[in-house]
């Protein structure tokens, strides 16, 4: 066989494996598809993944299992996603906690966040709210008059544990007011929240459906929320800026992602399935009742661009913090 017979051979061959190729790579996905979540059930976390999964099956043509993988503030599951093989069968739901916060605190990380990871885009964001005990000031401005009238017994403000994003926020907040608090640490939200509905700290930052139950008693009250406009299910509560503290922003967010080097056009397909869900009608619903603001759709780089600002405006000040 001569060798020009030889190569047009192998030309063929290679030729002959193309469609095959290509078929495998249109029937992403081809077998169901884990979301993790680095929190456990339950949580507010937990249940957008669900939502989510249950709509995207539509647009995916396969199921989008939930698994909860929880541990280290998030970094368990993160991890997992981060070295899991990167075919498009494990996504992870990201959040602010996981992909900034942790950053800030932890010294190590298992995985980094630019290199080994790479997202699918947006979901949502839902704002944290400024919750005072039911005595407490009626505005924030006198909020911040009493904090700097109590320079010899400082106002306190809980959180569910040192380092959570009620702690960050809360020390964000006294920085920007420029004035000083105590910081009261508790074994998760709930915790919190009843001792600020008892009348044992003065204030809290929180997402309201964290708060819901405790403002509907009229066992504590909100005073603002964190982003830009008003929730549309508590339209009577004024933003930071609107009452007076114009900097301030305080909210938490989350994203879907994948291990870095997932094909690009997996990542597209998930985008495309992402987008559309958060454009479901029913999605709109369940983001409305948590006091969500949906923030599809994105594209992949322009959340890679998101998360970027949002660790420059953030790790700088958690570092400073010095927390142990």
């Amino acid at each position: 066989m001569s060798k020009s017979l030889s190569l047009s051979g192998l030309a063929l061959a290679m030729l002959a494996c193309l469609p095959a190729v290509s078929q495998a790579q249109q029937a992403y996905p081809s077998r169901p598809i884990r979301l993790i979540v680095a929190f456990g059930p339950g949580s507010v976390n937990d249940a957008m993944a669900r939502e989510l999964a249950k709509t995207m099956y539509t647009y995916l043509g396969q199921p989008v299992v939930v698994e909860n993988k929880p541990g280290a503030g998030g970094v368990v599951g993160t991890d997992y996603v981060a070295k899991a093989a990167p075919d498009g069968y494990t996504v992870g739901l990201g959040t602010s906690s996981q992909l900034v916060m942790n950053v800030g605190l932890q010294k190590t990380l298992p995985f980094d966040v630019d290199r080994d990871l790479a997202p699918i885009g947006l979901v949502s964001r839902t704002p944290l709210a400024l919750a005072v005990r039911a005595d407490g000031p009626g505005s924030l401005a006198d909020l911040v008059k009493l904090a700097k009238e109590s320079k010899a017994q400082h106002l306190t403000y809980s959180s569910s544990g040192v380092g959570s994003i009620n702690h960050i926020a809360g020390a964000a907040f006294a920085q920007q007011a420029g004035v000083d608090m105590l910081h009261v640490p508790y074994k998760g939200a709930a915790a919190a929240a009843a001792d600020l509905a008892a009348g044992r700290v003065d204030m809290m930052l929180v997402t309201l459906p964290s708060m819901a139950g405790l403002v509907e008693q009229g066992k504590v009250k909100v005073l603002a929320n964190g982003i830009g406009q008003r929730g549309a299910t508590t339209p009577n509560v004024p933003t930071f800026a609107e009452a007076g503290m114009s900097a301030f922003k305080g909210y938490t967010w989350n994203n879907l992602f994948v291990p870095a080097r997932t094909p690009k056009e997996v990542v597209a397909k998930l985008n495309d399935a992402l987008n559309r869900a958060l454009a479901d009608p029913q999605v709109k619903q369940f983001a409305q009742a948590q006091t969500a603001e949906l923030l599809g759709p994105s594209t992949p780089a322009q959340a890679a661009d998101f998360e970027r600002k949002e660790r420059a405006a953030w790790v700088p000040f958690i570092r400073s913090l010095n927390i142990e």
